[in-house]
């Protein structure tokens, strides 16, 4: 009976192998870069190889392989099992794609091997602080990801208002355009401080860059009417040309609830107006 070839690729990494369909019981020393491990997944990079047990990454995890001939094969099972919980946390913080995260998957290699031997609270130390680590990263990659979905609306706002500037109503195109740059501004002086879901994924990360833009193009707007009709900024009116009512629209943008509390203190005040009107009337 003969077995039939399969061939393997990992675009990422570069790597394919051509492997027996039957399967093949490997041994610690046996695995290499590029081979196949005993669950059928593609072997990307080894981190420890001991006659006892072998550390290794696939594309989307860090395995342990131990030997189950060697004497001391209980024992690493053990070790292995003292630290699942640590393991269990840990990898639920890491990308479905380790390629990006190197340094941090030796880190994690480094434990594993740490505790094999026995060592299991300093391996526990390794962990802990590679957790830091992964959430320090992501945390920097989503606010990453915000900011660029809030500067590339503001970018596609800017072209569209230097398209539209010979039209009748350009000075709506241009509030909108300062209240998006605004915005993007906050963004930018606030972003140690942004608040991100570190489970959230690229798009997510992405839209909710956009509607921050969109809630300082919406407020821009608000701003522009609050002056022509004297509710809020009625100051500018006395300034020449339009650049008062840009900078108004600017720090509308920026300034994230600025009109919300103008728009508060307006319903405020019409809902006095409304409740004094009965009393006008007995008069």
């Amino acid at each position: 009976m003969t077995s039939s070839n399969i061939k393997l690729l990992d675009s990422d990494n570069k790597i394919s192998e051509h492997v027996s369909a039957e399967p093949v019981q490997l041994k610690p020393y046996d695995y290499k870069v590029g081979c196949i491990d005993n669950d059928g997944e593609l072997v990307v990079k080894i981190y420890a190889k001991l006659k006892g047990y072998v550390i290794y990454r696939t594309k989307n995890a860090i395995r342990i392989d131990i030997n189950d001939e060697h004497p001391k094969c209980d024992e690493y099972t053990d070790n292995h099992f003292k630290i699942g919980v640590e393991l269990a946390r840990i990898y639920s913080w890491l990308p479905e794609n380790l390629s990006w995260s190197e340094p941090i998957n030796r880190q994690i290699a480094r434990a594993l091997s740490t505790n094999a031997k026995g060592y299991y609270e300093d391996a526990k130390k390794m962990l802990l602080h590679a957790e830091e680590r992964i959430i320090k990263l992501k945390t920097i990659k989503g606010r990453l990801q915000y900011a660029a979905g809030a500067f590339i609306l503001a970018l596609i706002v800017f072209f569209i208002a230097m398209y539209q500037s010979l039209e009748s109503y350009s000075i709506f195109y241009y509030i909108v355009f300062f209240g998006s740059l605004g915005g993007v501004l906050s963004i930018a002086i606030g972003f140690s401080t942004l608040e991100i879901d570190i489970d959230a994924n690229q798009t997510t990360n992405y839209l909710i860059g956009v509607s921050r833009i969109l809630i300082a193009m919406t407020a821009a707007v608000f701003s522009y009417f609050a002056i022509k009709s004297q509710v809020a900024f009625s100051f500018v009116g006395n300034v020449q040309g339009d650049y008062g009512v840009y900078m108004i629209a600017m720090v509308s943008g920026f300034v994230e609830m600025l009109i919300p509390n103008i728009m508060s203190n307006v319903a405020k005040e019409n809902s006095s107006s409304k409740k004094t009107r009965p009393s006008e009337v007995l008069k």
